[in-house]
């Protein structure tokens, strides 16, 4: 798969990765970075598609193609570099990556061809998913800030005149009030996406102390759920 500058937007050094996409588990994925995202944040367990166990990131060596191009433009010359990309291969064990790189030249890279996103109709694209525990035994502190979140909500379309509540959905996860709110965010561009993103996360650090902390640059990437219709654990959209 191709990451292209296009799908993605760029916000206060954060990424979205507008690019839902359906794995095979029964082989690795494979991605070429034509985009400009720094590589690290491709390494983190739960970025990038945090589904994947194990996938290959293949990225150009910009850099020798850069003092190639300042070779030739001092020179006068019109020099075409060797395809030259750096191929990662990274895996993730529970909070553990490990990861394994190569440099290759010229001919020892192979053909690559791209393939084309398919996203079956059963299937929810989610950009953001909050994930409540049992109002008792033991209580989950999410449930002590609820209720601020409408007001969250609102503040947040006045301010930036777009609405993030269309395509919302919840879904009951068990029998002490459990459930997961999904954001699917529709007619939105990448950047209002990240950018509700962003603010969301922040939203949700439950105490003084945490709200002091800087979080971490992120690179985002949406996932896919299930469209359950029927059922104790149906998805039903939310107003």
């Amino acid at each position: 798969m191709n990451i292209e500058d296009r799908q993605v937007a760029r916000l206060e050094g954060n990424y979205l990765l507008d690019l839902p996409l359906q794995f095979k588990t029964d082989s690795i994925a494979v991605f070429y970075l034509s985009a400009k995202i720094p590589v690290e944040l491709f390494k983190k367990p739960s970025a990038f598609y945090p589904e994947l166990q194990e996938f290959i990131l293949i990225v150009p060596d910009w850099k020798f193609y850069s003092e190639v191009n300042k070779m030739a433009s001092k020179n006068g010359m019109c020099v075409e570099p060797e395809t030259t990309n750096y191929y990662y291969y990274i895996r993730r064990e529970e909070d553990n990556v490990k990861v394994d790189s190569v440099r290759l030249g010229g001919l020892e890279n192979p053909v690559i061809d791209f393939a084309k996103p398919m996203v079956p109709e059963n299937l929810l694209t989610v950009y953001w998913k909050e994930s409540y525990g049992s109002v008792c035994c033991p209580r989950d502190p999410m449930w002590d800030i609820a209720d601020q979140d409408s007001s969250f909500i609102r503040s947040f379309e006045e301010r930036n005149k777009f609405k993030v509540t269309a395509g919302r959905y919840i879904q009951k996860q068990g029998k002490e009030g459990e459930n997961s709110i999904y954001y699917t965010l529709p007619g939105l561009t990448t950047a209002q996406r990240l950018q509700f993103l962003l603010e969301k996360r922040a939203q949700w650090r439950l105490n003084s102390e945490a709200k002091k902390m800087p979080l971490s640059t992120n690179l985002f990437t949406p996932q896919l759920q299930q469209m359950i219709t029927t059922g104790f654990n149906k998805l039903e959209e939310l107003p």
